[in-house]
């Protein structure tokens, strides 16, 4: 699914520590969301982050190899839209909405050769997973 860049930028701090996150606020309105029943949310350890739990330039430039990757080994198996991200104590999330629940999780089951990553993936009709981000 293709979006038209209404992402924004938010920063924040919780636990002293700062929060950066990009969102796609455009997804507040989107008409095509009821195709999209399922949440996945990935996370991956930054590579020795700032002090502040940030990522350094080296590992944003792995970190965007890795997005890259996840986004399609997405593609290729299911309709999809990115919600955004979020980077927070040495930690990256990346979170999505997807049609199907069983090639979403086979696709991320067989990747390898990128960093480290989990996931969840689970149905959420409404949207509640990602409510906190576009609702603010």
């Amino acid at each position: 699914m293709s979006q038209d860049g209404t992402f924004s930028v938010i920063h924040g701090e919780i636990d002293g520590r700062p929060l950066v996150a990009m969102i796609d606020m455009g997804l507040r309105e989107l008409p095509a969301r009821q195709g999209l029943s399922f949440f996945l949310g990935l996370s991956t350890s930054l590579i020795n982050p700032t002090s502040e739990g940030l990522p350094t330039r080296s590992d944003i430039d792995n970190l965007n190899v890795w997005e890259g990757v996840v986004e399609a080994r997405l593609q290729a198996v299911t309709k999809l839209v990115f919600v955004g991200r979020a980077t927070w104590n040495g930690h990256r999330e990346l979170l999505y909405y997807v049609g199907n629940e069983q090639p979403t999780v086979e696709a991320l089951n067989a990747t390898s050769g990128t960093r480290p990553f989990a996931f969840t993936c689970e149905r959420d009709e409404n949207w509640a997973k990602v409510d906190y981000w576009l609702n603010r």
